[in-house]
């Protein structure tokens, strides 16, 4: 049995045999008549489905994956007992009905809390995440029309040894691959998972090939089957660009675990000096003695002498030089246990074409339109949910002062000298007030006019009774009777100044009360 995710269609038009062979493509022809409520029987189910077809994000909060994964696990779940399922439903469940009736249907199951009224924009921020993964399963509308209906549960569990299985093949294309690739990755998760339903049997043999890996998601299921997975009989072929790839889609320890439990590898030109060097590394290192002469002179002829040794070093069988110049079609491999790295050189061997790699397969225009507006609307509407929970931006206003030019201050005439024991902070202010009301306005854009000074008779005319031109006060009397005529408030507030001063503060430490200090 063997089960083959084919991202170009090349096994397919090499291998495909009609008569037992098996194909997934929702945009091919030949696709099999998969059903999803057939597939999935329990809860439990459904969530390893949504867990593949709704990946986790490296960087993004993961409450909108979780969210989304809930909502479709649930909302497929409910769907289950419905005589008129279909996934044309499903999607429009999910995407077309109004936030309203989708609360309805999703009401006492846990993705209720999800779309409660309280929370609307962010049960459509939600449904707008949903929206980029789910809009896939719109490519499955129609299929259940294409003969019986098939599970991959089922095709795996009708395996038999005594006679020749089919080949599965998960097949798509470049054109076609972003799109796919959402229900790729379920399926190609739901095979893995299916090879434990089998059971326990070391002389079975189920291979996965699977060729480009990293351009699927990332498969949960693949880092915790993989290791356990040869004593159900399961043997992997996985084939990768670079290790780099695979750090990428799945982190830096689940890739390293993914790597650590391939046991034959194959490694094949790579020009940059990071992943050569790994390659390197990974091909092995050779020990190997170091013979090593020291010379010693003296004044003394017998003091001349030669010694000899060897020293123990180790160094890797390859270099990274090695790995970047090797040719098209040679490799160096690695076995399990005790055998040597070999440098293997391939030849070439084309292969007949047995079946076309991809037959389009006729889809429902009307029901396309309708799906293509309804998401337009969808991923329009997230857009707008998505606004809301960016940092607000400056208003138009805002933006209109900021890009005007910064006023010039004021000026000021400069103040009269006064005598800091004398209580003039009040006449002081006037003064101030004054001077600051008759200065020169200066005018929008920047441009500061000459300022002109006040002759002196003003200056003179400005200041109370009893005061000289000094700011010093020569007639108290004269002085008093201004300030009670011009501020009847000013005794008042001289006598509260004074009795701040004669209330003088302490600090708190000074006054010590007990346990203040505990």
């Amino acid at each position: 049995m063997v089960v083959i995710y084919d991202r170009s269609g090349e096994f397919v038009k090499s291998y495909y045999d009609p008569s037992i062979d098996k194909i997934l493509n929702p945009l091919d022809a030949r696709c099999a008549a998969w059903d999803l409520w057939k597939e999935c029987l329990t809860q439990p189910d459904f969530d390893n489905t949504a867990n593949t077809l709704i990946p986790m994000g490296t960087k993004e909060d993961p409450f909108w994956q979780g969210s989304g994964r809930t909502i479709f696990a649930e909302a497929a779940y409910l769907m289950r007992n419905d005589p008129n399922r279909s996934y044309s439903k499903l999607v429009d469940t999910l995407l077309s009905i109004k936030i309203e009736k989708l609360r309805t249907f999703l009401r006492n199951s846990p993705a209720a809390n999800l779309v409660e009224e309280k929370i609307e924009k962010t049960a459509i921020s939600i449904r707008a995440v949903l929206t980029n993964y789910v809009k896939a399963i719109r490519y499955l509308q129609g299929i259940e029309h294409n003969g019986e209906p098939f599970t991959i549960r089922d095709w795996m569990r009708g395996v038999r040894e005594d006679q020749k299985n089919g080949w599965l093949f998960i097949s798509s294309n470049a054109d076609t691959h972003a799109s796919l690739k959402p229900v790729i990755s379920m399926w190609l998760s739901i095979a893995i998972r299916g090879l434990l339903a089998m059971g326990e049997n070391r002389n079975r043999r189920v291979w996965f090939f699977c060729d480009e890996l990293p351009t699927l998601h990332k498969l949960p299921d693949l880092v915790e089957i993989l290791p356990e997975a040869r004593k159900f009989g399961g043997c992997y072929v996985f084939g990768i660009q670079s290790y780099a790839q695979l750090e990428d889609i799945y982190g830096e320890k689940a890739a390293a675990t993914l790597f650590d439990v391939m046991n034959t590898r194959a490694f094949f030109r790579s020009p940059s000096h990071k992943i050569a060097e790994f390659a390197a590394g990974e091909i092995g290192e050779k020990e190997h003695l170091k013979a090593s002469e020291q010379y010693s002179y003296g004044a003394d002829p017998v003091r001349d002498g030669v010694s000899t040794g060897k020293d123990m070093e180790r160094q890797t069988l390859v270099s990274y030089s090695d790995i970047q110049s090797l040719p098209d079609l040679t490799c160096y491999v690695t076995l399990p246990g005790p055998y040597p790295a070999v440098k293997l050189s391939l030849k070439y061997q084309a292969r007949p074409k047995v079946a076309p790699e991809f037959i389009p397969r006729d889809i429902n225009p009307e029901m396309e339109n309708r799906l293509s507006a309804v998401l337009a609307a969808r991923e329009a509407e997230g857009r707008q949910m998505a606004s809301l929970f960016e940092p607000e931006v400056a208003s138009g206003e805002g933006v209109t002062q900021a890009e005007q030019p910064q006023q010039p201050q004021q000026p000021q005439q400069p103040q009269q000298p006064q005598q800091p024991q004398q209580p003039q902070q009040p006449v002081s202010s006037v003064i101030n007030d004054k001077k600051s009301d008759a200065g020169v306005s200066v005018p929008a854009g920047g441009i500061e006019q000459e300022l002109k000074m006040k002759p002196e008779e003003e200056m003179e005319q400005q200041l109370p009774p009893g005061i000289s031109e000094s700011g010093e006060v020569v007639d108290m009397a004269a002085y008093e009777a201004w300030q009670q005529e011009n501020h009847p408030d000013i005794q008042q507030q001289m006598q509260r100044r004074e009795e701040v001063n004669i209330n003088v503060h302490r600090e708190r430490g000074e006054d010590v009360e007990p346990g203040d200090d505990f």
